[in-house]
């Protein structure tokens, strides 16, 4: 046992509570002179213990992970849980945990380093450092600026190949910046703003350009050392054995699979390490005696860089500073404190939070792992933690009277619907949040129904015009729906409560369809019935679901023409193109992430189509698989190769990384490693795909075939 300060840390103990969550802490007192000497917080801890415990028995999340800081010290650390059930080891302060996008802060601290040794500017084109980054399909790419890279404006595409990955892939960012040239930028840079992971990426790059390290070097050097995070990594090194807060799916543990996406989303470090860097921040950019960042680029990052672009319902939750996703966090908003806020999620594996009260002095982090993907630990679990330990702490100062009411449940006055609503909201909407038809009923409340792909369902119904302006149900008056028009372009916007009871926040949700568009080019509907097999994703993964098919159709909208589906919605270029559908065409600030065009590109002789960053060949052009030895070379690309099957036969597979079989209807059967021997009349199996390194040699050998021609 440690004493510090009168309180037990315990350290390696492999054992449970009796309620199976093991408490962990590190809580340094007041009463070494800091500014808030006189508070105890211990009102906050124990608001914050009670938090962690209400959500872990909510959703089964296996640990949790706090710390609660000031400018001076770390006012508390605590894990609760188990770490890793099979090493039967509980979670500690030490634990390391998955830190998703809060990554982003450290990628912003590493580029206002560089600005402050005059190596980058926030302003210059970022072509100044990277001569070799192009986009030929849009020369706007020469506009953007390392500002727009972290402040989630720059328009930048997505790209997802190897971005998670079952080995280390550090040439991910690098790989991304070259694959830029089939793609074409979401919007003009600068001009809105949604989230985007891959300006971060290029962050990367821009490190390394200017500096001549890698960036995980970069950062280790200039931000771990100096802030004593040793524990902190990326997976371009192994994690420690034992290291981890393991996620699970049930009683089966995720593998740890490998986050190639350092500076958006990479970074593995402790709660109470990550806290550090808020106190820096705190601090003014100094640590101790030592200034990591100057004053003005701390200041330059929590500025709302919203200001001036196109923005017609501002949404709390993402008022982007530089890497923060909001400089007006909206709990503490709703009370009157500033606060600058960064979220994280991994879906099915860690949810975070990481909090700063720039004039309060406050600042915490909240990491915790999934149970499950269905009841995942999300960063909106973390943020209600969060908010729970910061607005306790700020009553026990003193800076709130009280905890803050619930918003109201009364329902606002109805009024009358203009006649020109009536006519101009009814239609289908589009934008990353989906595909919505919105119409009036005959008692003038309004219906938003989703699309599927298939049917029509109901998302809100008998939502009345209300005195705010909002259209709102009767029984809830806090989920609301806005229609309104911007730059000549009509919108539907959506108000929901926040995570705590006392704030809502709204967004853009989609923007409206032109009824009138033209009918779509014959070229286009004539490639609405094949099947489109991918062949650059990454199907080793079995996350997040193992079990879906792999392959993919273009769609038509029912009673809509001049629009298809491919990821989201596509439309035609201006001027029409037979080789290219515009997936860009929005613009919803909030609600672009993930719209892409649809190219066809000649690949091996064939048409194949592109969709974002991911690459398919058509199913009627799979070759069947026949009888006999046949070697296998797998492209420089790294591309997948299909085969047919037939129905029965002897098929062994030599020398490939991952094989896969598939069903007729393209769900996942059975899929191994290296190789092995499989009797097809047992799987019914209908398709065979084989992956590996570029350039891998694949030995396939196929006895007695037997085709069933269906």
């Amino acid at each position: 046992m440690k004493i510090i300060q009168g309180v037990q840390c315990m350290k390696g103990i492999r054992r449970y509570a009796v309620w199976g969550i093991l408490l962990v802490s590190l809580v340094l007192f007041p009463g070494c002179g800091t500014e808030s000497n006189n508070v105890n917080y211990t009102a906050a801890i124990e608001e914050g213990r009670e938090a962690v415990r209400e959500i872990m028995e909510e959703i089964g999340a296996p640990s949790v992970s706090v710390a609660l800081v000031d400018g001076e010290r770390v006012i508390w650390a605590e894990a609760f849980g188990v770490a890793d059930r099979e090493a039967g080891l509980a979670a500690t302060p030490q634990t390391l945990y998955g830190a998703c996008s809060i990554s982003k802060i450290i990628a912003t601290v590493a580029a206002m380093i560089l600005v402050d040794q005059g190596k980058l500017s926030l302003d210059e084109p970022i072509t100044t450092y990277l001569r070799d980054f192009s986009m030929p399909l849009d020369e706007r790419y020469r506009n953007i600026t390392l500002r727009m890279l972290v402040n989630h404006s720059s328009g930048l595409p997505g790209y997802e190949p190897g971005s998670v990955s079952t080995l280390p892939f550090p040439e991910y960012a690098s790989r991304m910046q070259e694959e830029m040239i089939y793609q074409r930028l979401v919007y003009h840079p600068g001009s809105i703003s949604a989230y985007n992971n891959e300006g971060f990426t290029m962050v990367e790059n821009l490190v390394k350009a200017v500096t001549g390290e890698s960036y995980p070097d970069f950062v280790r050097r200039n931000i771990f050392e100096p802030l004593g995070m040793g524990s902190s990594q990326y997976q371009n090194l192994p994690l420690p054995e034992e290291s981890c807060a393991r996620a699970y799916e049930g009683e089966t543990v995720w593998p740890l699979y490998c986050f190639n996406v350092y500076a958006s989303g990479g970074l593995f470090c402790t709660a109470e390490e990550l806290a550090r860097v808020g106190m820096m921040l705190l601090n003014q950019g100094m640590h101790g005696t030592n200034r990591v960042l100057s004053e003005a680029s701390v200041a330059a990052m929590g500025e709302n860089q919203r200001l001036g672009t196109f923005d017609p319902v501002p949404c709390e939750e993402s008022r982007y500073g530089l890497g923060w996703d909001t400089v007006v966090q909206p709990a503490l908003g709703a009370v009157g404190i500033r606060g600058w806020q960064k979220a994280g999620d991994i879906p099915g594996m860690y949810g975070t939070i990481m909090v700063v009260l720039p004039e309060e002095k406050l600042g915490a982090v909240v990491f915790g792992a999934a149970g499950s993907m269905e009841k995942t630990f999300a960063s909106s679990h973390a943020m209600k933690i969060a908010n729970r330990i910061l607005l306790r702490a700020l009553v026990e100062r003193g800076s709130l009277s009280e905890m803050p009411d619930p918003l109201s449940e009364d329902p606002l006055p109805i009024l009358e619907v203009p006649g020109e609503d009536r006519a101009n909201y009814p239609g289908v909407y589009a934008s990353s949040f989906g595909i919505c038809g919105l119409r009036y009923q005959e008692d003038d409340s309004i219906t938003l129904q989703g699309f599927d792909g298939t049917d029509w369902t109901p998302l809100y119904e008998n939502f009345k015009l209300r005195s705010d302006g909002w259209y709102a149900a009767d029984d809830d008056p806090v989920t609301a729906l806005k229609l309104l028009t911007a730059s000549g372009r009509r919108y539907v916007a959506l108000r929901r409560p926040g995570v705590s009871p006392h704030y809502s926040f709204s967004t853009l949700i989609g923007e409206r369809l032109d009824e009138n568009a033209p009918p779509m080019a014959s070229v286009w509907e004539a490639r609405l019935g094949e099947t489109w097999l991918p062949v650059n994703m990454d199907l080793s993964l079995g996350y997040p679901e193992k079990n879906t098919a792999p392959g993919m159709q273009l769609g038509a909208l029912p009673d809509l023409e001049g629009y298809l589906r491919g990821n989201q919605i596509l439309t035609q270029m201006i001027p029409p193109s037979e080789s290219r559908l515009d997936g860009k065409f929005l613009i919803v600030p909030d609600n672009v992430r993930g719209m892409e065009d649809a190219a066809m590109e000649i690949w091996n002789g064939q048409e194949w189509m592109r969709l974002g960053s991911y690459l398919y060949r058509p199913l009627s052009e799979v070759p069947l698989l026949e009888e006999g030895e046949r070697g296998v070379s797998i492209s420089s690309q790294g591309f997948g190769e299909w085969f047919r099957l037939p129905s029965s036969g002897e098929l062994s597979i030599s020398g490939s990384t991952f094989w896969f079989l598939y069903d007729a209807e393209g769900r996942e059967i059975t899929s191994g490693t290296i190789g092995g021997t499989l009797k097809l009349s047992d799987t019914h199996a209908a398709y065979l795909l084989l992956r590996g390194e570029p350039e891998t040699a694949i030995a396939l050998n196929l006895t007695r075939a037997v085709l069933v021609v269906m």
